[in-house]
């Protein structure tokens, strides 16, 4: 199959490939430690990994030469699967739990969080309705159905546990509201009514409440639940400008927990130095910059959604990792897109990227397409107009 050339984004295309590789690389780097001490094999993570990197660049070509207009179609066919394979990990008695966290669903062969497929289809199923509901969405009743929608997704989330893609999945489908033209009175009404469940939500389980005292207080806590954010920042420390060199790295020796999913980022830190960080940090702008790009230059209302959707997830995603790597943020475990080990969740990132480069095959030639005037107000209320 071949990719659609016309108007392109070569460069979100490029990027994520550029990523994916370097990813691998940094998987085998900062894993084999613990695949050699638990599966005999240092290279168990990196086969497994390099396995589903192949089928990722498979579906980000598939994903890129279909029309994203046919993922908006059926987009409540995906939602309605996403909410099956929710409620499913948490009532069927045989789903596949890890670490007490009933998040997974297994298919014997393969393994994959039901998150990853609820966040994609959340981003289709809102562009799709946001886009038909149009300056309806000033309403208070056209908002508040469209609230319903994530508050369901974002709560069975949260009952797995999993607190921190139930708040990234939450502000993903409230900033799609928000540029919609949804009032902003209305939003900060309900951000205000919701405070005290975020709260509740946050410190409601006593390891989240342990978590939060220990970024509070994180000299009282490193030799217990900050442990991790402790030897994350030594990792950081130790890499200095330069680094110590790819591989070179002594964290991952069993310093630091989850060498290799949930704290990446130290582990590239510790080996690249900042300057490496930095570099890897302006590719993350790029894609996300190009995404936007691509969603102002949408030929419609429901692909601007769609490709803002899926560059503000990244970026989020990004920026919530290296906040728990630095300890500007309470230890969650959140992966870093492209480079934490987690073949699934590479592949949903990869389709994510096809989609937003079938956006851009189909931009406006010139100007900025349908958003070229940006957000606008009328009589204080904001809308992108189609």
């Amino acid at each position: 199959m071949k990719l659609k050339t016309p108007n392109m984004d070569m460069g979100i295309f490029v990027a994520s490939l550029a990523m994916l590789g370097f990813g691998i690389v940094l998987v085998y780097s900062s894993s084999f430690a613990v695949a050699q001490q638990k599966y005999g094999g240092a290279d168990f993570f990196l086969a497994r990994q390099a396995v589903r990197a192949v089928l990722a660049v498979v579906l980000l070509v598939v994903f890129a030469n279909i029309d994203y207009h046919t993922w908006i179609k059926y987009s409540h066919v995906g939602f309605g699967i996403a909410v099956v394979l929710l409620l499913y990990v948490l009532v069927a008695p045989h789903s596949h739990a890890i670490k007490g966290a009933k998040r997974w669903v297994s298919l014997g062969f393969i393994s994959f969080q039901a998150s990853e497929v609820a966040r994609a289809c959340l981003i289709l199923f809102l562009a799709r309705k946001l886009s038909d509901a149009g300056e309806g969405i000033r309403q208070w009743s056209v908002l508040t159905r469209q609230l319903l929608i994530v508050g369901a997704m974002s709560g069975l989330i949260l009952l797995e546990p999993n607190f921190s893609t139930a708040f990234v999945v939450g502000l993903v489908g409230i900033s799609l509201l928000f540029i919609s033209g949804a009032s902003l009175k209305h939003l900060g009404m309900i951000a205000a009514a919701g405070l005290p469940l975020a709260v509740v939500g946050m410190l409601g389980a006593g390891y989240r409440a342990r978590r939060m005292m220990a970024f509070l207080n994180p000299d009282d806590f490193k030799g217990s639940v900050g442990y991790q954010v402790h030897q994350a920042l030594i990792g950081l420390g130790n890499g200095g400008i330069f680094g110590r060199g790819l591989g070179q790295g002594e964290q991952k020796f069993f310093y630091l927990p989850e060498p290799h999913t949930d704290f990446v980022f130290s582990i590239m830190g510790e080996e690249l130095g900042f300057i490496g960080l930095l570099a890897v940090m302006v590719v993350y702008g790029f894609i996300v910059y190009r995404g936007m790009r691509i969603a102002l230059n949408a030929p419609d209302k429901a692909g601007q959604l769609t490709a803002f959707g899926f560059s503000f997830m990244l970026a989020l995603y990004v920026i919530l990792h290296a906040a728990v790597n630095t300890g500007m943020a309470p230890t969650t475990g959140v992966p870093l897109p492209f480079l934490s080990y987690g073949g699934m969740s590479l592949v949903f990132t990869m389709c994510g990227m096809g989609i937003l480069v079938n956006i851009s095959t189909q931009a406006r030639p010139n100007g900025l397409g349908v958003a070229a005037v940006g957000r606008k107000r009328r009589g204080g209320r904001a809308s992108i107009h189609a």
